[in-house]
């Protein structure tokens, strides 16, 4: 690990930002893989069907629909939103908010609902104790308070000038200068300190280091000990 990096703590906002292939999915689940589960449950936002999450087995995740409660048992949770869901997803992240204490991670934050619960989650989530972990392919097409209420930045390759202007904005580097494939950026602002990191594990070493942090189930059900295929499609392979 290169001297200096911390992982985000438990209550940070987190955001990756990277073009398709860039290695971003992957690095924002090798972050999730190192959050304390023993503390609060983390729900995962999973609005493309990433096949990790199969690797990664059902349990330990555990899906919900967009009508539950949020869950109180500390644990790894994951919906599934439809593009026809920011409704339904809107009223859920409201749930969220008035819940706190449980940690977010979201696959795609351009897809997040703009109705007013996402910039509250991420303007007071310190003080409502939910700390979040963004992904995203461009900084044009997500909610300000993405970047400006950042604790931490993870920048990998981006596909447009102009993105890198924005992130700029919020990290002193020229962020543009090319690194190696799957290298990426680490700036905690806290610390005020930027990082050049090497490529985090791959794909499936992070489902495996997730499986294993994960809490796993401790209550008997006839099908509950075996990771089982969800039904969901398989629309996309981690990134």
């Amino acid at each position: 690990m290169v001297s200096g990096f911390r992982f985000p703590g438990s209550n940070s906002r987190t955001t990756i930002v990277g073009a398709t292939g860039s290695g971003k999915t992957t690095c924002g689940l090798w972050m999730l893989a190192h959050q304390r589960f023993d503390k609060r449950p983390w729900l995962i936002v999973d609005f493309k069907a990433e096949t990790v999450f199969d690797q990664v087995g059902f349990p330990p995740v555990e899906e919900i629909a967009l009508s539950a409660r949020p869950p109180r048992k500390n644990g790894l949770y994951l919906v599934s939103p439809l593009p026809n869901d920011d409704e339904a997803l809107e009223e859920f992240l409201w749930r969220v908010f008035r819940r706190g204490n449980l940690g977010l991670y979201i696959d795609e934050a351009a897809l997040m609902p703009s109705g007013g619960a996402w910039q509250a989650i991420l303007q007071q989530g310190r003080s409502k104790k939910i700390p979040v972990i963004s992904c995203t392919q461009r900084p044009v097409s997500v909610a300000r308070p993405v970047f400006s209420e950042a604790f931490f930045f993870c920048m990998y390759r981006l596909a447009d000038k102009r993105d890198y202007r924005i992130a700029e904005g919020f990290i002193p580097a020229d962020l543009a200068e090319p690194l190696p494939a799957h290298w990426w950026r680490w700036y905690d602002v806290e610390a005020n300190r930027l990082l050049t990191m090497r490529p985090v594990p791959p794909p499936s070493k992070v489902a495996e280091e997730l499986r294993l942090a994960a809490p796993q189930p401790t209550t008997y059900h006839p099908f509950r000990w075996t990771a089982r295929p969800t039904g969901r499609p398989q629309l996309s392979v981690v990134k």
